[in-house]
């Protein structure tokens, strides 16, 4: 019965229905997928310099990694889940205006990061997912991003998904490059992965969250291990398990519990604690 979602998506019109779409497509379809795929992805800006700077500057994901990790995706999912005009909606688009207007940021900055949510998850998809996204999957997430992006005053955004990939691979390939704080980021960030395992096996998170960065961002955060075999690995372990889900049911509902438990609020959470502490 995997068919049934699809069978909605193929029907919908993605330029009218996309917030119903990128909702089938992370809520139901691949939400593991999504939530590792957005946390995986913001490790980009690590790379891209003046980024990593601010965001050491910031001091958020050296002092509270696994809050900020988690954080990104539940204000993510938050907006996914309910719609943009929703009154939780609302106050976390508020939050992420508020928390962003302290810093300097520029247009072009603002825009890549817009584009590390959009490209590189319907990527990891591509590679990962049970099945390939369907057309109108990126035409839905294009537009769903385009809408965030505008409601947080970001300029320029290219046209279309294809358009948006050309720009942020391009981006890449120009400002790509190592820095100590880019580094010292990822170090701290390494505890979402490492905080799934028990103590004593902690290293398995650490030679997980590095096998699956992609080589160009391996090489521009300078990341040597784990050996190319076992990147290889579990990369293989992954695609296996994307195959073995195309066994199984759709999912009948959402993956995404509003409020609910995580690895960082054990006892769930309200938009009040999403983002950094108030000052």
């Amino acid at each position: 019965m995997r068919e049934r979602h699809v069978a909605e998506i193929s029907r919908l019109d993605p330029e009218v229905d996309y917030l119903r779409i990128y909702q089938l497509t992370s809520l139901y379809e691949f939400p593991f997928d999504v939530f590792l795929a957005l946390q995986m992805s913001f490790y980009r800006t690590y790379a891209i310099p003046s980024i990593s700077a601010t965001l050491a500057k910031s001091g958020e994901i050296t002092a509270r990694p696994i809050k900020r990790g988690e954080d990104t995706g539940l204000m993510v999912f938050e907006i996914v889940a309910h719609g943009f005009e929703h009154e939780r909606s609302q106050k976390v688009l508020r939050a992420m205006n508020a928390m962003h207007r302290k810093w300097d940021i520029s247009q072009d900055e603002f825009r890549y990061v817009l584009g590390v949510f959009l490209v590189p998850p319907m990527r990891w998809l591509e590679t990962y997912g049970y099945r390939k996204p369907h057309p109108h999957e990126y035409t839905a997430a294009h537009r769903f991003y385009t809408e965030l992006g505008t409601r947080m005053g970001i300029t320029g955004i290219p046209a279309s998904y294809a358009e948006f990939a050309e720009w942020f691979d391009a981006y890449e390939r120009e400002h790509l490059a190592p820095t100590v704080d880019g580094q010292a980021l990822l170090a701290a960030s390494h505890r979402l992965f490492v905080n799934r395992f028990p103590k004593w096996l902690g290293f398995l998170g650490v030679t997980l969250g590095n096998s699956l960065l992609d080589d160009v961002v391996r090489d521009a955060l300078g990341v040597t291990g784990p050996p190319a075999p076992v990147r290889a690995a579990i990369r293989g372990a992954f695609r296996l398990r994307g195959r073995l889900l195309r066994r199984s049911d759709a999912r009948p509902e959402s993956a995404f519990t509003p409020g609910g438990v995580t690895p960082g609020y054990p006892d769930g959470y309200t938009l009040d604690r999403l983002g950094p502490p108030a000052k």
